[in-house]
């Protein structure tokens, strides 16, 4: 009887041993580090997430602003934290796919340094133009860079951020002369746009569309292969005779490397039932934007084609990042 109990003893210490820790997970709070400052659209996003992500988990997630760098400190931060699953994080495409082909030093190599969890979130871009650039149509935008070509300007947040980018990608494919001002931030570059100071900017949806049908500002088109629910009476990219000029807003979601496969399984199944919650689905909508869930490997060869799309538009460019 007592050898019997000793042996039943030893099994249950082993089974211990070998039972999944990562049964309890999570088991106390997550944060969540949303790489840009509070208030902006893509914080609108990240709280949303967050808030279904954890409902999802049945424990609380917690929402940390970590900006700089075009969103790239906030990626390093996921990337420099535990592998436990407690700290993960949304990524912009600037830190994803601009900076690797823009820069030799990388503050982030997402592929190295973290995990993958899934797509998260894309929004449209909408050309727009200030109130006294007196143009309707990106016909007539064209037609009046080529009469004046160095003379018309098109903002950005930044050097090799997004609005940059797009910009550089508009100027070749429509084959004009325009002279790029980088502003520190989307918001100081619309205020100047509004008071006419530069003549365009490439923005996203959640950032013009209240500007636009306030009559602040006027879209031109939209940067995708169809019209944008938002505002649905601007032409695509195809429509004003650009299909090239390509490209949204996009965010995924991130983890440090190494994180124990069990527990990327649970983030990942998480993830995808609160990207696919009529709930979060409306909250996206609100911001105009459209949930995109997907795998770790549909996310990870969406930013490699990317990559591979923009990289001959930033060297015919000549942008850099020192």
């Amino acid at each position: 009887m007592k050898r019997r109990h000793l042996l039943m003893t030893a099994a249950a210490s082993v089974a211990a041993l070998h039972s999944p820790a990562w049964a309890a997970y999570p088991d106390k709070p997550i944060t969540f580090i949303v790489p840009f400052p509070p208030g902006g659209p893509a914080d609108g996003y990240g709280r949303a997430l967050a808030q279904a992500l954890g409902e999802q988990l049945k424990q609380t997630v917690v929402v940390e602003n970590r900006a700089g760098a075009g969103g790239a400190v906030g990626v390093q931060a996921v990337a420099r934290a535990a592998p436990d699953g407690y700290t993960i994080g949304m990524a912009g495409s600037g830190a994803t796919i601009f900076q690797p082909i823009l820069s030799d030093k990388m503050i982030v190599d997402i592929f190295k340094e973290t995990t993958l969890l899934s797509k998260m979130v894309s929004t449209p871009n909408f050309l727009v133009v200030g109130p006294s650039l007196k143009v309707n149509t990106v016909a007539e935008l064209i037609a009046r860079a080529k009469a004046q070509p160095g003379k018309l300007t098109f903002a950005s947040a930044g050097p090799g951020s997004g609005p940059h980018i797009l910009g550089e990608l508009f100027r070749q494919q429509a084959n004009v002369d325009i002279v790029h001002v980088p502003y520190k931030g989307a918001t100081p570059a619309l205020q100047d746009l509004m008071g006419s100071h530069v003549d365009m900017f490439f923005g996203e949806a959640p950032g013009v569309l209240s500007l636009v049908k306030e009559g602040k500002l006027r879209a031109l088109f939209t940067t995708d292969k169809r019209r944008a629910k938002w505002l649905p009476d601007v032409p695509h990219a195809a429509e004003v005779g650009l299909p090239g000029v390509m490209a949204d807003g996009f965010y995924g979601v991130v983890a440090p490397a190494n994180l124990p496969p069990e527990t990327a399984t649970v983030l990942r199944r998480a993830l995808d039932a609160a990207l696919r919650s009529p709930k979060l689905a409306e909250a996206f909508d609100q911001r105009a934007g459209t949930p995109e869930p997907s795998t770790g490997e549909q996310y990870g060869a969406y930013v490699k084609s990317e990559q591979e799309r923009w990289l001959p538009v930033v060297r015919k460019g000549n942008i850099k990042l020192e």
